[in-house]
């Protein structure tokens, strides 16, 4: 067939006619055009008996396409969308996954056979638990922060990356694997071109965590996706920034450095043999409709985020990060991620967004009515947005306006901020005693946070937003971390993978 390309810029995505098509779509679709009388799992049976509050929540449609195909009509019709999305984001390969970019993270740590690898500090909590089960040392490198007093991580920097690689070789070690972040939380991309120059110089391929990703190959205008820039793996997850249900998300492979077969091995051992197929068909679906219509998609939704930035930016008190700002070029920035600092609100971000979620007067003395919204995060000083192609003009107005009339009511100083150093502080380099494996096995007990100074944790310890363990498992609790963590939880933060998330205690390794 002939290859035609995309109006899409300096960066077309090659596609055929087979792009019309959505194959695990198709398969469903034909399974329940046939009527079949179901005599096999899901129990369900196609929704018929299920109680009526489950109807309502899911619906008819939803229950009749949670079919069990055969497995060779499920697997060809799983290999034939593979195939189109790695063709549609420019990779050799593609896995797709059910248990999001978690499972993809944590698939590829264990697929790659190394005693050793490199991961920068602001990576999410999965990629912690993929130094678990695969056993790893991990060699941190920090982050750079963003200029403008955001507290927003800016990814690690090349020279940084070069300096721990070659203090490695030095050490008679070879890192088998890099792993990072870009997009970043707050939509802020590393330069990965660099990154992997790096990397392939030192011997090692490099795997980037894309979670935030999914929509970057698709305009022009926005920041080079990974793969295309050089890294050998990339995860992406299709339920952040493109029309599909939580969960999805697909793992990339392009050139020789990563064996994808062992990531394919890693995946079948790892996730459900057991497959939600309308969680996969909707991969299959997102790619289709971004192939097909994801510039002019994505043409509406610039236009929409820019109008909201200008909006945004008129209200007093209220700041939203531009590239600018952040100290990153304009190429490398995702202008679909909104960072409003709220700091001269008076409240902090936590408590906006408890407020925004809450419908009705109650923002101001206007007594003004608004529709509840829910955004993305929040923590001391910022509010976290993501716009997408399904985003609503109504719901960036409801945004705009409850934040407007916050503006309008009396200031109550905040109790004594950071200034935005927090995140430093969280993100900060810790002592390793030993690797997160061994920590997670070890003898433990449990001590509260304000005597857990100098001992050895066994548990991470991750507030949200943005999900990145500020002491991982094996590392120290020195001073400065309790500080930090103990602010974290006093201005509401949400802490995540400790067994008591009040922090009122910790589990440190027995000494």
């Amino acid at each position: 067939m002939t290859a035609v390309a995309l109006p899409s810029g300096d960066r077309p995505v090659l596609f055929d006619a087979a792009h019309s098509a959505a194959p695990l779509v198709d398969a469903i679709l034909h399974y329940r055009g046939l009527e079949t009388g179901a005599l096999h799992v899901p129990g369900h049976a196609g929704g018929r008996t299920v109680g009526t509050g489950l109807r309502a929540l899911l619906g008819n449609t939803f229950l009749a396409s949670d079919v069990w195909l055969t497995p060779a009509d499920a697997t060809n019709a799983r290999r034939e969308a593979e195939a189109l999305a790695a063709a549609a984001w420019g990779a050799d390969t593609a896995l797709f996954l059910l248990d999001g970019s978690s499972g993809g993270n944590r698939a590829v740590h264990l697929a790659q056979p190394s005693q050793h690898v490199v991961v920068a500090r602001d990576s999410h909590t999965s990629t912690l638990a993929g130094l678990v089960l695969s056993g790893a040392t991990p060699h941190w490198v920090t982050p750079r922060l963003d200029e403008g007093g955001f507290g927003i991580s800016l990814g690690i920097d090349p020279a940084a990356l070069d300096e721990t690689l070659t203090g490695l070789s030095a050490q008679g070690h070879r890192a088998g694997l890099v792993s990072m972040v870009s997009p970043g939380y707050a939509g802020a991309c590393s330069d990965v071109r660099a990154l992997a120059d790096v990397a392939h110089r030192h011997g090692t391929p490099l795997m980037v965590d894309e979670a935030w990703g999914a929509h970057l190959p698709f305009h022009p205008d926005l920041p080079a996706h990974a793969i295309s820039v050089g890294a050998d793996v990339s995860v992406t997850s299709a339920h952040k920034m493109l029309a599909a249900p939580s969960g999805a998300a697909i793992i990339f492979t392009r050139g020789d450095r990563f064996e994808a077969d062992r990531i394919s091995r890693v995946v079948q051992m790892t996730q459900t043999t057991s497959p939600l197929l309308p969680v996969l068909a909707s991969i299959d679906d997102a790619r289709r409709t971004m192939v097909s219509r994801g510039r002019t998609l994505l043409d509406r939704t610039l236009e929409l985020v820019a109008n909201a930035r200008r909006r945004l930016a008129a209200i007093p008190g209220v700041r939203v990060a531009e590239a600018e700002d952040l100290g990153v070029p304009a190429e490398r920035f995702d202008p679909l991620r909104l960072v409003i600092s709220v700091a001269g609100l008076g409240l902090t971000g936590l408590e906006i967004e408890r407020l925004l979620r809450t419908p009705g007067p109650g923002l101001g003395t206007s007594g003004l009515l608004h529709p509840a919204v829910a955004v993305e995060g929040a923590d001391e000083s910022n509010l976290f947005v993501a716009i997408t192609t399904c985003t609503s003009p109504d719901v960036v107005d409801a945004l705009v306006t409850a934040l407007r009339t916050l503006s309008c009511r009396p200031r109550r100083l905040l109790r004594p901020a950071w200034d935005g150093r927090l995140v430093e502080a969280l993100l900060a380099p810790r002592t390793q005693v030993c690797t997160p494996r061994e920590a997670h096995f070890a003898a433990t007990e449990t001590v509260p946070l304000e005597r857990a100074v100098g001992r050895t944790s066994a548990e991470p310890i991750t507030p949200y937003p943005p999900g990145v363990p500020a002491v991982m498992p094996g590392e120290c609790l020195d001073g400065d971390a309790v500080a930090a963590l103990t602010r974290a939880v006093a201005s509401g933060m949400h802490i995540h993978g400790s067994a008591d998330p009040t922090l009122a205690t910790v589990c440190v390794l027995r000494d």
